[in-house]
C-alpha cells in the first residue's frame, strides 16, 4: 500500500492508504480502518454496500458518521438528497480530496447527539455509522438519542445502523435494536458470516412493514438475516385484538 498523506486526528493518527493495483483507497484512524473505496467512490466494503441497498431510492437521506464518505457518494450518485453529520470535519475535507464524494453533498459538523437535541428536519432514510477507537455504541445511540432521530424518520422510512462486532455473541446489536423496537420501529438485523476479519451487524429500523422476501434478497449469501421485533404500534393493536396473545421476539427470514 502506497501511504498518500498522513494527519493527527482526535483518535490516533490518520492514514490514507493506495492500493497500487487496484486503485482502492483506505481511511484509516488509529490503526482501525474506517473505510475502503474504490476508485470513483463506490464502497470496497460488504456492510457499506448492503447498507447503501437498504437506503437506496430515498429523496432526501442523512448519514450519521462520515468515514470516506462512500455511503454517501453511493446514495448521491443514486438520486438522493444527502446530508452527513460528522463530529472530525477533517473527515469531510478527505472524503472529498482522497475519496471522491460529490460536493453537492451536504456536510454537518457536530456530535450525533447534539445534532439529535437541536435537528427539525425530516428523512426518508437514515444510516448510522459510527464508531472508532473506544467507541461505545450504547453511549452514543442511547434511548433519548434514537427516540430523537426516530423522530426525523418520514412515515414508511428505514434506519439503517451499522455495528462492528467484538466478538459473534457481542451484545450491541441486541441492545441498540430494542432500543430501536421501542421507538416504534419494525427491527432486523443482518449479521456478517463469521470468516472475514472484521464481522459486522446491520440493524435496520423500519417504520413500515418489510416483506421478508426482499429483505432476503438484499442479504444474499453474504448475510444471516433475522426479524428481531415487528412494529411496537402493529403488536399493540394485534395484541387488542387477541386479548393474552403473545408475540415471538425472534422470527426468522423466511416465515
Amino acid at each position: 500500500m502506497h501511504l498518500l498523506a498522513r494527519f493527527k486526528g482526535p483518535n490516533g493518527e490518520i492514514r490514507v492508504l493506495e492500493d497500487p493495483v487496484t486503485g482502492a483507497r483506505l481511511y484509516e484512524e488509529g490503526r482501525v480502518a474506517q473505510s475502503r473505496v474504490l476508485p470513483g467512490g463506490e464502497a470496497d466494503v460488504l456492510y457499506i454496500r448492503l447498507m447503501a441497498s437498504l437506503l437506496t431510492g430515498s429523496p432526501a437521506a442523512l448519514l450519521l458518521g462520515c468515514g470516506g464518505g462512500s455511503l454517501a457518494s453511493m446514495l448521491c450518485r443514486r438520486g438522493s438528497r444527502v446530508a452527513v453529520v460528522e463530529v472530525n470535519p477533517i473527515s469531510f475535507q478527505l472524503a472529498r480530496t482522497f475519496f471522491w464524494m460529490p460536493n453537492g453533498i451536504e456536510c454537518i459538523t457536530a456530535d450525533v447527539r447534539a445534532f439529535a437535541r437541536r435537528n427539525a428536519r425530516t428523512f426518508d432514510a437514515i444510516g448510522i455509522d459510527v464508531g472508532g477507537p473506544r467507541f461505545s455504541y450504547p453511549n452514543v445511540l442511547d434511548q433519548p438519542t434514537i427516540a430523537r432521530i426516530r423522530r426525523t424518520l418520514c412515515e414508511e422510512g428505514r434506519i439503517a445502523v451499522n455495528i462492528s462486532l467484538d466478538a459473534p455473541d457481542d451484545p450491541v446489536p441486541g441492545v441498540i435494536a430494542d432500543r430501536l423496537a421501542a421507538a416504534d420501529l419494525e427491527v432486523w438485523a443482518f449479521t456478517e458470516h463469521p470468516g472475514s476479519e472484521e464481522i459486522n451487524t446491520v440493524i435496520l429500523g423500519s417504520a413500515s412493514s418489510e416483506a421478508p422476501s426482499a429483505l432476503a434478497s438484499i442479504a444474499g449469501d453474504s448475510w444471516s438475516l433475522a426479524q428481531l421485533s415487528p412494529r411496537l404500534g402493529r403488536r399493540r393493536r394485534a395484541q387488542a385484538c387477541r386479548p393474552g396473545a403473545r408475540n415471538s421476539a425472534v422470527t426468522s427470514a423466511g416465515n
